[in-house]
């Protein structure tokens, strides 16, 4: 790294402006822990696979002049840990009935992202930065009877983090992207109301060129159950979509013990 004499600034929107309007291509893979209850050892529950086909804009800002608009469409499908097969059901505990394994399939997903200048050091190729987002809110099912035995607590309480890198022109060997989060259990996991167990997701990101190299599994999903996943759209107005809110949204059909992802075509 000898060879950098001078700091360089990293101008975040400079991706923004590169791929204004591109469709890109996001592979994430990674594993799902669990504690069960306090004091017991962490444990592997699952594999996870996932993607985001997304699309990037630099948009007029009434505040900062410009900023950067992201529009996602994500998938993530929770997988046995040992033969990484997709898993359609899943048993809470010995001597209980399996309930159907609800995947993430945020349809939409959408913000916008302020400009920051980012100072990289002499004598550095890059710099790597873990965002801290901490989550705290009434949890969407804890009002709704019908909902008992699928909610951890009157309060959903977590923390996101995102590591990622950016780096002067021309460096390439950077660290992989990473997305890792801390949260009570999915609502389809069907605990009981109040258990105590906490789940821990680490993945690893990377940018792929085409929809074709992501995940085999997810191209052949796309392809048969969600076609709209394989593009991200240019504008849309729906509401942002979350885990919790697709549970609610999909609770007949895991009720009647459908496979998940739910079809989607328009």
């Amino acid at each position: 790294m000898g060879e950098y004499a001078t700091e360089y600034e990293f101008d975040n929107l400079n991706f923004y402006r590169d791929n204004n309007g591109k469709q890109l291509y996001y592979n994430w893979g990674g594993e799902v822990w669990w504690i069960e209850s306090p004091g017991k050892p962490k444990e592997k529950l699952f594999s996870i696979i996932g993607m985001n086909a997304t699309k990037v804009f630099i948009k007029p800002h009434p505040e900062y002049g410009e900023a950067g608009q992201r529009i996602n469409r994500e998938i993530c499908l929770f997988c046995d840990p040992d033969t990484q097969e997709i898993l359609h059901y899943w048993r809470p505990r010995e001597g209980v009935k399996e309930v159907p394994v609800v995947h993430i399939a945020n349809r939409m997903v959408q913000g916008f992202v302020s400009p920051k200048k980012i100072v990289i050091p002499e004598n550095s190729g890059y710099v790597q930065k873990v965002i801290e987002i901490p989550l705290e809110y009434p949890h969407p099912l804890a009002k709704e009877s019908q909902y008992q035995d699928y909610c951890p607590g009157e309060k959903f309480k977590g923390v996101e983090y995102f590591t990622s890198s950016v780096a002067r022109p021309g460096v390439t060997e950077i660290p992989s992207s990473e997305w890792a989060r801390d949260c009570p259990w999915m609502p389809w996991m069907k605990l009981g109301y109040g258990h105590p167990a906490r789940l821990r997701f680490e993945t690893t990101i990377s940018r792929v060129e085409s929809f074709e190299e992501l995940h085999p599994n997810l191209v052949k999903l796309v392809r048969e159950r969600l076609p709209i996943y394989e593009f991200a759209p240019d504008e849309s107005d729906e509401q942002n979509v979350t885990s919790i809110l697709y549970f609610k949204k999909y609770f007949d059909a895991y009720l009647k013990g459908e496979i998940f992802p739910i079809p989607e075509t328009t």
